[in-house]
């Protein structure tokens, strides 16, 4: 192997085919143009530490790389490998293809940057970084793992309980994507960091929840000819009245399959609820509703609303971005996005369904939707009202509360929210 390029690895043969697979997909994904005279060094540096993040297999090599650059890089990796950082780092992103690349990528861009602006001169063929600008590169990739790590962890990773989901979810190029937007906005850190920390403690708080039968409900009775369907009393007639009965039907049990439903979670993202926690502690608690959905197999619709509701969003990607990234601004119109909700979920295929509004606001404008909700109308309003009340929503809700805006109070919500 030429020694301009030589790996800075050992567990993973730089001729193996996985490696240079793995060094093509880096190279296709971060589509920039790489600096000519330090191009080489930059891809196999980068694939170096994918595997080292990937790979139990991966460790760094002992040996000075006689290239100036691999030995700059080299001995960053060298040091980084005995922190404790490192370590936390690696027990996420190993056998994580996603966030492996992700870091690869990210280090990759920021090596590259700094290779163009301090290309060779004077005929000096030496473009080694220094360990100054290794270490920024490497700690600018290590800070965009951990918002994906907490993404993840939203759209995929593990549910409530412990047990894995399924590998749904996003690209790795999606995933860069919203990391990058995350990256730029106040707080979207804090926000995942609560989100996920209320989906860890919730099963340990919950005490209570409802479960749905497989057969079915109760609906009332019907007449049929299938006797797998009958009353059993209607079997233990008398012969001329069985007879009669299985000519002209028996009473049989009518049962309506239930399902959980969908979550439907309009937020307020008005320019009221930008002051002091309520935005960080209605967006975290947004996300962790949207975790407890997809553990319970139940859909998820999520739409802002200010002084008009905002686009309905069911995507793992679009809700997750749009909760951590849309400003809050303008004004309150709470009717508004309650009648755009109860169209949305009779015009859908889940109208049959036993569907839950979550509402959360601080609006105080007036409501007057008695005749939309109704006795028989089967969708549950749950109004969680931050630092405000509102009678009209209060009329109306299955469960109002005065929200906290707290572990715990968000907690309380996830609990009423989990046993309908």
């Amino acid at each position: 192997m030429p020694e301009n390029s030589r790996s800075n690895i050992d567990g993973i043969p730089q001729s193996s085919t996985v490696y240079k697979i793995t060094k093509e997909r880096l190279v296709r994904r971060v589509n920039i143009d790489l600096d000519k005279n330090s191009a080489d060094n930059i891809k196999t540096a980068a694939s170096d530490l994918y595997f080292l993040f990937y790979s139990g297999l991966a460790t760094v090599r002992s040996e000075k790389n006689k290239n100036e650059f691999m030995e700059s890089v080299r001995l960053r990796m060298e040091y980084i490998t005995e922190t404790k950082d490192f370590k936390q780092e690696r027990a996420y992103t190993q056998l994580n293809d996603r966030l492996s690349m992700l870091y690869s990528i990210n280090f990759m861009k920021a090596l590259n940057e700094n290779a163009k602006k301090n290309q060779p001169r004077n005929g000096n063929s030496s473009n080694a970084p220094d360990q100054k600008t290794i270490e920024k590169s490497m700690e600018g990739a290590s800070k965009k793992v951990e918002m994906a790590h907490e993404i993840e962890k939203i759209v995929k990773e593990k549910n409530p309980g412990g047990n894995i989901g399924k590998k749904e979810g996003m690209s790795v190029e999606s995933l860069i994507d919203l990391t990058d937007k995350a990256m730029k906005v106040d707080n979207a850190d804090k926000i995942l960091t609560l989100a996920n920390k209320l989906i860890d403690i919730m099963p340990r708080y919950t005490k209570k929840m409802r479960s749905f039968s497989n057969t079915g409900e109760l609906a009332g009775y019907y007449k049929t000819r299938h006797i797998s369907n009958v009353l059993s009393r209607e079997l233990a007639m008398p012969d001329e009245i069985f007879y009669s009965k299985l000519i002209n039907g028996f009473t049989g049990k009518e049962k309506r399959l239930m399902s959980p439903g969908s979550y439907y979670v309009l937020l307020d993202k008005s320019g009221s609820m930008y002051e002091g926690d309520k935005t960080l502690w209605s967006r975290s608690v947004a996300l962790a509703l949207f975790r407890i959905a997809r553990s319970r197999g139940r859909k998820y619709y999520f739409r802002f609303f200010d002084n008009k509701p905002h686009d309905l969003l069911n995507s793992p990607f679009d809700v997750v971005e749009n909760i951590l990234t849309v400003e809050s601004n303008k004004g309150t119109c709470i009717e508004c996005a309650l009648k755009t909700a109860l169209r949305d979920l009779q015009d859908t295929k889940i109208r049959s369904e036993t569907n839950t509004i979550i509402i959360i606001t601080d609006g105080e404008d007036k409501v007057n939707m008695q005749d939309y909700f109704r006795k028989e109308n089967e969708t549950k309003l749950i109004t969680v009202m931050i630092n405000g009340y509102n009678e009209g929503l209060k009329k109306i809700s299955t469960e109002y509360m005065n929200a906290k805006l707290d572990e715990s109070g968000a907690l309380e919500l996830l609990d009423v929210a989990r046993s309908v």
